[in-house]
């Protein structure tokens, strides 16, 4: 049994307080005061001890095994299935020079990418749209409802509410959709219960979409091919405006064409000339021969009545307002707008037949890179992962505890 003297070093040493000797030892304590105080050492040690055991096992082992319990006994099995899909829509014709092809000039029409429609069919399958499509027409309900034992993946749990809202939140937490602007790709990943749940869901998903984008073509054609026939009726109202005042200015000016009225005033001018150079030259003629002659006054007579005629043709071709030539200006400008009219119209009705062709045709095409397939395999949870994490951060979190322990009761002891 040690002395006295060595029970006081290993009280002292006990309590962390510098082990000196003492110039002058005091009187030595009785053995009962120091068969008491081993006795104290050892219930603390012992106390220590199963203090340590006992935050082993609620830090470490209890934790873990919960942990452990809910993966291998409540989480359900996740499958995954993943698909792909492009969009495509029918590009411009471009020279075969560009492509790289011998005979320049020719041209070729390519597929190209449609990026804008990428990005709308991407927020389409993240939206409410798509999740109430699938609710309709694959089950989305009864799909997450399939894992009845996990409280923390089904549909409904003590999370998220049994309502359009809650269903909306667990939908984001099954799916993703990424575009990818440099290839154009869009890849769709959907998670379900069971291989064929995951299936039918992302198969429906794609056809959603699919939906989504022949509605936007048939919007394009039905607004194309709309505007096209009311320019085609506003055409047809503008031909007839034209038609009609050109009618309205015939009755009014009682002839047809003042153009050909124009070309008979001419040809009359141009007679008249002619007589008048006619009498001009047998007045010339009777001046030589007979200037008495009794002929001379009704020749002279005959020159001024044919030159006065002449003047009031010249004044109906252009005198007054009364004059051919504003008429012909106002025919010839309504003319001119009918013509237009005609073309228009003509170009008009065209258009609506290009564009009814057009409409034929599918101007974006959603082209399936990779079908959803049925997987064989769950994807999630990753049981063996969760597990030996939540082991690493118990342990950690013991670990901090007994050193915030051991450094509270360093200072109690002091």
């Amino acid at each position: 049994m040690p002395d006295a003297a060595q029970l006081r070093n290993y009280a002292r040493m006990l309590r962390l307080d510098p082990v000196m000797e003492p110039r002058l030892l005091p009187p030595e304590p009785p053995a009962a005061v120091v068969d008491s105080v081993a006795e104290t050492i050892g219930a603390g040690g012992r106390r220590r001890r199963f203090q340590g055991w006992r935050s082993l096992l609620l830090l470490i082992f209890l934790p873990v095994c919960l942990i452990a319990g809910y993966f291998w006994i409540f989480a359900a099995d996740r499958y995954e299935t993943e698909t792909s899909f492009v969009l495509r829509v029918p590009g411009r014709s471009v020279p075969l020079a560009a492509t790289g092809a011998n005979a320049a000039g020719s041209l070729v029409t390519g597929i190209a990418r449609a990026a804008d429609d990428g990005f709308i069919v991407r927020d389409y399958l993240e939206s409410r749209d798509a999740m109430q499509w699938l609710v309709e027409h694959a089950d989305l309900r009864g799909a997450y409802a399939r894992a009845t034992s996990d409280p923390i993946w089904r549909f409904p749990n003590p999370i998220e509410s049994n309502t359009d809202e809650g269903l909306f939140k667990h939908y984001q937490r099954m799916m993703s959709a990424k575009y990818n602007s440099s290839t154009g790709v869009t890849q769709l990943k959907i998670e379900a219960f069971t291989p064929h749940d995951a299936q039918r869901l992302a198969t429906s998903l794609l056809d959603a979409a699919e939906m989504l984008v022949n509605r936007l073509n048939r919007r394009s054609r039905d607004d194309a091919v709309a505007l096209a026939a009311s320019e085609v009726e506003h055409m047809r109202q503008r031909t007839l405006a034209a038609q009609a005042a050109l009618t309205e200015f015939r009755e009014r000016e009682f002839m047809i064409d003042p153009t050909q009225a124009t070309l008979a005033v001419v040809q009359t001018i141009g007679r008249l000339s002619l007589d008048v150079a006619q009498t001009s030259v047998q007045i010339r003629e009777l001046t030589q021969s007979s200037a008495n002659s009794p002929q001379m006054a009704q020749l002279r007579n005959r020159q001024a009545a044919l030159e006065a005629q002449i003047v009031l043709e010249r004044q109906r071709l252009a005198g007054d307002a009364q004059a051919i030539a504003p008429r012909i200006a106002d025919y010839e400008r309504l003319m001119l707008e009918r013509e237009f009219a005609d073309k228009a119209l003509i170009a008009a009705m065209t258009s609506v037949e290009t564009a009814r062709v057009e409409a034929l045709r599918q101007h974006i095409y959603l082209e399936r890179v990779a079908a959803p397939a049925r997987p064989d395999y769950p994807a999630y949870p990753w049981r063996v992962i969760w597990c030996l994490l939540a082991l690493v951060a118990a342990y950690m979190t013991w670990r901090i505890w007994r050193i915030v322990a051991k450094d509270a009761l360093r200072h109690n002891d002091l």
